[in-house]
């Protein structure tokens, strides 16, 4: 997988035309931005990342969030919803954090992240309310790319009963913990709404299960989306057939023939794709991620 763009439905909401072009005074980092009254998506790309030592790549992640938040608050669509980070050689060892331990890719990387959403959103305590759902896996180029969907009004964040929050994850997934929602709640001006459901996985609290199964972990990443639909809507019995678009990461080649089949039964109504990635953990062999849409309980019509 190279530079992967976010599924059609995102593009469905901010069209196609480019509106604007940032660039850094180096020229390694730009920013693209496609935008209507309602949505915008920003588009960061930080050029040969995949060179950089990991206090330059936990910097330039840093740099590249700041700048996607300098430029939303110039947009209608001020509001971040979801972002998708591609990350390059996402496994590869790179040091030790300032207390010893090893550190790969994906952990330099949600470093860089922590700072940057720590410093947009005024701390960490603000985390469980406005963090944005996203996914974050790796792909075969040189640079770091990160999307940023943007809306009008605030997404409502919305955790997993099954799951740690990520952004509360143990120090042993790194120095610092990832920072997303495990999904976000939009509404859109006709007043539907959507949930907006990021990188999902066979994870249990905050332990990757069923190693090696992949039919157990497809089973459990199901029992997920289907926690965080029934979470989202309030409703017991909601579950995955509400997925109008699914976007599937595999890790290995030859998983594809079943993964395919097995989704494809699950996911009977909804638009499929899937993507040969490197996920952020290595003992996972998929994620999910999807949309749908629904009606919504009291508790989350309220806002945020």
């Amino acid at each position: 997988m190279t530079d992967p763009w976010p599924r059609r439905w995102t593009t469905d909401l901010v069209g196609q035309t480019l509106r604007r072009r940032v660039r850094d005074e180096d020229d390694r980092l730009t920013l693209d931005v496609l935008q209507t009254n309602d949505f915008a998506l920003l588009s960061a790309r930080v050029r040969g990342i995949d060179s950089l030592p990991p206090a330059e790549v936990e910097q330039a992640t840093a740099d590249a969030y700041a700048a996607i938040a300098g430029q939303l608050v110039h947009l209608s669509a001020s509001h971040p919803v979801r972002f998708w980070n591609y990350i390059p050689a996402i496994h590869r060892p790179s040091g030790r954090s300032p207390e010893g331990e090893p550190i790969d890719r994906y952990m330099a990387f949600n470093a860089g992240r922590y700072i940057a959403c720590s410093r947009w959103l005024g701390g960490e305590d603000a985390f469980p309310r406005l963090l944005a759902t996203a996914s974050g896996v790796g792909h075969d180029g040189e640079d770091l790319v990160i999307h940023a969907l943007s809306a009008s009004r605030p997404g409502i964040a919305v955790e997993n009963p099954r799951q740690v929050p990520a952004y509360r994850y143990s120090r042993r997934y790194g120095p610092r913990p990832p920072c997303f929602a495990r999904a976000t709640v939009v509404t859109k001006p006709d007043q539907e709404s959507l949930i907006l459901i990021g990188g999902t996985a066979s994870v249990r609290g905050e332990t990757s299960v069923h190693i090696g199964d992949l039919r157990r972990q497809l089973d459990e990443t199901l029992e997920n989306l289907a926690a965080l639909l029934q979470t989202a809507t309030d409703s017991p019995s909601a579950g995955v057939g509400m997925f109008s678009d699914v976007r599937v990461y595999y890790v290995c080649p030859s998983d594809l023939a079943a993964t395919r089949e097995m989704c494809r039964k699950a996911f009977v109504d909804a638009r499929l794709e899937f993507i040969r990635a490197d996920l952020c953990r290595q003992d996972l062999l998929l994620e999910i991620e999807g949309v749908a849409s629904a009606h919504f309980g009291n508790h989350l019509t309220k806002g945020k």
